[in-house]
């Protein structure tokens, strides 16, 4: 099998010159890894008989010498209702293996075949009951793709019998409440009163909850292997982020050592369309990312709303993204289920076998449109004639195996369901705490995260250490020693700050996971969280002598689904989980999953999140680009406590702000717009016994009443007060957190000033920056209107040549601190 590798399929000239002139064994050869790369083309995948098996040329035998009769078992293992498609697996083994299970005969259970049976039975009974008694109702239902409850159920069961004890799901909301009902063990009841309207819990609990096909599900199943937990997320209608975000659960929960397997389900649109998915399995076989393989569920509608393949997607198939990493896929018919048994039997031996990623695309079609509402036949008439002559799958299959279909007492649970949904109220439970009506104040309460001297002092020396027989780069070697000394003076900067934090974490017991682009080193140079030895290449990791383990890693460029991944991580990790941008405004490129989970997964779905999010902001002068990570973006999203916000002038909030995330008694997500000219700035330094101290949401140096305070966020402060010198006319109060917003401690800070001037200086363009979302509130606060200083509103976020935007700030700080107060 191996030597037909080299050979161009189909091609008689190369098996002349590997063999020495033509031979049997050599035709044999080359017509089989024909079929191994183009017959999956030829299969018969298509239930609706739309698009015909393609006649590759390399597929006929006579090409090579043989006869049609030698062909034929090559065309049973690869030409019917299952479609290998493993051609461009160039690993050896993986490639050989594949070919070894498609090339032997194969036949299901009858124990399979009757369970399968059943299963797509009770699909239609219940499809066309919800249809017959909610007509109205948008379920997006499965009919008509009943064989991928049989692939779901197939993949559950051989997992648990491979050693997996929970499953974690992605999953879509084609076929969601069939899937609940039937696969996940999600009560009947419930199920019919989620479809009515009725909400997913009580309106006390304060959350906003979300539509039916989108609620996720956590509960336990028999499967024939044993019980088997599930964990199913719910997802937002932009549908395939979801899938990054139940794959970083995965890794988190299998780090707890729980046995898991993760899937991920998909439908044909979404799985072409949407670039989340490319990045998600591009992070497969990335180290920190791995999680032992994911199998992929694809259900091809053949549509996605009204829109074609045509017009969906140029590749061949909707799985085409899969082959980018050699991933195979399985393309099956969905309207021959024993091909659907075969198909989850081999993807789940096959990411047993090799801890990789594997894809099955189970080609079907929808009975109905998109959703219960619509007339598909608006735009596909030709499809739908078809399907409506097509009779029901549970009949057609119970004919060909000589069965009747059992749906038990699926009738019987279906009237008392819906009998049961008409009262049917959500169980009462304790309001979640991140929910509670005063949460804002509780998380402007202090939290101790003080650490003694002695302490930092300790964790400091071990931070410098590097073993013998490691030689660090000179100016590395120089980084180490200026840590050291600064330390000696008790003093700390940026980096020195949040590796303190980092370890004292870490000697908690706690882990600590750091990732993000070019995040080891630091985008600044400033970090240097692994010293590399110049002359051996060893590699030291700075924070892996602590008690918890750390995880500090770069990623790939693509913070799409590697943010899903660590927000996903963060919901079922302990310790601290941080994704650092290698510019704030790179957050553009995941707002999907800011907006959709992020902002409000408590309130969708009561998620709790501790996640770090470090977006390097400052207009530095470097152009447009990575100018800004959009405060006013962030704010705009904040509401009832759901995330924290926080830009900040001083190390020590920025160890106290980090060390609070594992500390505090609740779990919110925090945006640290990190500076980067503060990074080395000589006034960007804390004592160390701030360290002792707590975090400071306001700072005020002012030695008295002033006539005019200027309140700045961030860099513009630290800038301000080194341009104030020794005036006391001026008093500069720097706002380190912008949400949520320290009512109090602003009023404190005011209140030595009653009757200055106010104004708020900032480094952004006027219709960037905090102050459209800070001005009403500070205004309610002070008692009296803001002056707002900044540059003017622009397109951009900043100037392009450094000379114009230097001369900008200048001006900024100049009127700030100078200008008349209207």
């Amino acid at each position: 099998m191996r030597d037909t590798e080299v050979l161009g399929a189909g091609d008689p000239g190369a098996v002349e010159a590997l063999f020495g002139g033509p031979t049997r064994r050599g035709a044999e050869l080359a017509l089989a890894e024909a079929y191994r790369r183009f017959g999956f083309l030829a299969a018969d995948l298509d239930p609706l008989g739309l698009h015909a098996p393609l006649a590759r040329d390399e597929l006929d035998p006579a090409l090579y010498g043989l006869s049609e009769e030698e062909a034929v078992p090559l065309r049973e293992a690869y030409c019917r209702s299952l479609g290998w498609e493993i051609g461009h697996v160039l690993d050896s083994p993986r490639r050989a293996w594949l070919a070894n299970v498609a090339e032997t005969p194969w036949s299901p259970s009858a124990a399979c075949r009757t369970r399968a049976l059943s299963l797509i039975a009770s699909g239609e009974l219940l499809e066309a009951a919800f249809d017959r008694r909610m007509p109205t109702a948008k379920t997006f239902g499965l009919s008509g793709a009943e064989g991928y409850l049989v692939l779901l159920a197939e993949v559950l069961s051989n997992g648990r019998a491979a050693g997996l004890e929970r499953t974690v799901i992605g999953g879509m909301h084609r076929g969601r409440l069939t899937q609940c009902a039937l696969v996940f063990g999600k009560p009947l009841p419930r199920i019919v009163a989620d479809a009515q309207g009725l909400p997913e819990f009580p309106e006390d609990v304060g959350a906003s909850s979300d539509s039916p096909y989108h609620m996720g599900w956590e509960g336990a199943i028999e499967t024939p292997a044993g019980e088997m937990s599930i964990w199913l997320a719910p997802h937002p209608s932009h549908l395939s982020v979801v899938a990054p975000v139940a794959q970083g659960r995965a890794r988190a929960e299998s780090a707890a050592g729980r046995a898991v397997l993760p899937l991920s389900l998909h439908t044909d649109a979404a799985l072409a369309g949407q670039g989340v998915n490319m990045e998600t399995f591009q992070l497969a076989g990335v180290g920190p990312f791995d999680i032992g393989g994911t199998i992929h569920l694809v259900l091809d509608n053949q549509v996605g709303f009204t829109t074609g393949a045509e017009d969906a997607r140029t590749s061949r198939s909707c799985t085409d993204v899969a082959r980018l990493t050699e991933v195979p896929v399985l393309h099956v018919n969905g309207d021959d289920p024993d091909a659907v048994i075969r198909a989850a039997e081999v993807a789940v031996a096959y990411r047993s076998r090799f801890a990789s990623d594997i894809v099955v695309n189970l080609i079907a079609y929808r009975r109905k449109g998109h959703n219960e509402i619509d007339d598909p036949r608006f735009t596909q008439p030709e499809m739908y004639r078809r399907i409506a002559a097509l009779p029901p799958l549970s009949r057609r299959y119970g004919n060909r195996i000589g069965e009747v279909a059992d749906t038990g007492d699926l009738s019987a649970r279906l009237d008392d369901a819906f009998l049961l949904a008409r009262n049917w109220r959500p169980n009462q439970v304790p309001a979640p705490p991140g929910l509670a009506g005063d949460i804002e104040a509780q998380m402007l309460a202090p939290v101790s995260t003080d650490l003694a001297p002695d302490e930092t002092r300790r964790l400091g020396e071990l931070l410098c250490r590097v073993p013998d027989g490691v030689q660090p780069h000179q100016k590395l070697a120089g980084f180490l020693e200026a840590r050291r000394k600064m330390l000696s003076e008790g003093e700390v900067d940026w980096a020195t700050a949040e590796a303190l934090a980092l370890a004292s974490v870490l000697e908690a017991e706690l882990p600590v996971r750091l990732g993000g682009q070019d995040s080891v080193r630091g985008a600044f140079t400033q970090r240097h969280l692994d010293i590399h030895c110049q002359a051996s290449g060893r590699v030291h990791p700075v924070l892996g002598g602590f008690a918890g383990r750390a995880k500090v890693f770069n990623t790939p460029l693509a913070e799409n689904a590697v943010l899903a991944f660590e927000y996903g991580h963060s919901l079922a990790a302990p310790g601290l989980t941080v994704w650092e941008a290698q510019f704030g405004d790179f957050l553009n490129t995941a707002q999907a999953i800011f907006d959709q989970f992020i902002i409000c997964g408590e309130d969708r779905w009561l998620f709790a999140s501790n996640l770090v999010m470090i977006l390097p902001h400052g207009v530095d002068g470097g152009g447009p680009d990575h100018a800004t990570a959009h405060p006013e973006r962030l704010l705009a999203a904040c509401a009832r406590g759901n995330i924290q916000v926080l830009n900040l002038t001083s190390p020590a909030n920025w160890f106290h702000a980090l060390r609070r995330q594992v500390m505090a008694p609740w779990k919110k997500p925090l945006v640290l717009l990190a500076p980067k000219a503060l990074l080395r700035h000589p006034d960007a330094r804390s004592d160390v016994v701030e360290l002792a101290g707590s975090f400071k949401p306001v700072i005020s140096l002012a030695r008295g009443a002033a006539p005019r305070v200027v309140m700045a966020s961030g860099k513009l402060g630290i800038l301000l007060e080194a341009a104030l010198g020794h005036r006391e006319d001026v008093a500069v109060v720097r706002l380190e957190q912008l949400y949520p917003l320290p009512e109090d401690a602003v009023r404190k800070a005011l209140s030595a000033h009653p009757d200055a001037d106010l104004v708020w200086a900032q480094e952004e363009p006027e219709n960037f920056g905090p102050f459209q979302w800070l001005d009403r509130r500070l205004e309610r606060i002070a008692g009296r209107r803001w002056h707002l200083v900044s540059r003017a509103s622009s397109p951009s976020a900043s100037a392009g040549p450094k000379s114009w935007d230097d001369a900008r700030l200048a001006d900024v700080i100049d009127w700030a601190l100078n200008a008349p107060v209207p």
